[in-house]
């Protein structure tokens, strides 16, 4: 049985440690957060004595710098087993140029927001304190929330609310007509701009938060850069090499599931298992965070 090293756990941790290839030479990350994925293979990788913890190279990608910096801290002693980058998973292709490799063993995104955004109320996440409406994963990006709620047409902000959760096509045009109707009296800037004016249209908190989660996805283009990595990576995964995929959202594993059944019907690929992998009852009650988590593994052949 396998000792937990790390202080924090990421959902589903033990199974994709369970589920890496027997060869393991280069380990892709795309979704760094603080590295507790990482932190919990290597760990035991180390406590067993498994050959492939002297073999393995982990290539690391985020596009926080904040939050990659405190990961750096947190990995100290593994330092000599990564390769930082900061940029996202969609780049895998120029990732892997620049870094001289061709092929990676196993590659991981953990689709889920980490929690230290919402903690950050400065950055705008969380619907709990005011602040600018900002919302980017990447600071170097000129596009924020802000900025979304200002200049997208009546069109656009109601594609995001139906694209990104199930409002209904009558209510996400009310609630994005209320929104332009509110900004031409007063730009909305902040978090409680906003609450506010979703509060005017009975709206509780739960639903509030739904709204921000639809205007971050849209302001960092999750879905986009989901898509983009689905349409590269077999072509960088080794044989034999795996692919693992959390998501926490109905669309993204959608989105992930077909595209690898598209592979398996039209490439060289086979699903690990039949089913999706969800985390057990008792990881639930540690972590509710991890219940609506769905693990997706394809291999190359």
């Amino acid at each position: 049985m396998l000792i937990l090293m790390q202080r924090h756990v990421s959902v589903l941790a033990k199974e994709v440690y369970d589920y890496l290839p027997k060869q393991l030479n280069y380990y892709f990350d795309g979704t760094l957060w603080h590295g507790w994925h990482v932190e919990y293979i290597l760990s035991n990788l180390k406590l067993v004595w498994d050959e492939r913890f002297e073999t393995i190279k982990v290539v690391w990608v985020d596009r926080d710098i904040w939050i990659m910096e405190k990961a750096k801290n947190y990995l100290e002693e593994y330092k000599n087993k990564i390769i930082f980058h900061r940029s996202s998973y969609s780049d895998i292709d120029l990732i892997l140029k620049q870094n001289w490799l061709s092929s990676i063993d196993a590659m991981l995104l953990d689709l889920w927001v980490n929690m230290e955004h919402f903690k950050d109320y400065s950055r705008g996440f969380s619907i709990k304190e005011d602040a600018n409406l900002d919302m980017r994963f990447d600071i170097t990006w000129d596009f924020t929330a802000e900025k979304m709620l200002q200049t997208y047409d009546l069109i656009q902000l109601k594609n995001v609310f139906i694209v990104y959760w199930d409002f209904t096509p009558k209510f996400a045009e009310f609630m994005s007509q209320e929104i332009i109707n509110a900004r031409a009296k007063n730009p909305i800037k902040t978090v409680f701009q906003l609450k506010k004016v979703l509060e005017n249209i009975r709206m509780n908190d739960k639903k509030i938060a739904v709204v921000f989660q639809c205007i971050r996805i849209e302001v960092n283009h999750e879905l986009d850069e989901l898509k983009i990595f689905l349409d590269k990576f077999h072509k960088y995964l080794s044989i034999w090499g795996r692919c693992m995929i959390m998501t926490y959202h109905s669309i993204e594993d959608r989105i992930t599931k077909y595209a690898f059944k598209e592979l398996v019907e039209n490439w060289k690929f086979k699903l690990v298992t039949k089913h999706v992998i969800k985390p057990t009852f008792q990881e639930v009650s540690r972590n509710r965070a991890a219940r609506s988590a769905k693990l997706r593994i394809i291999e190359a052949l």
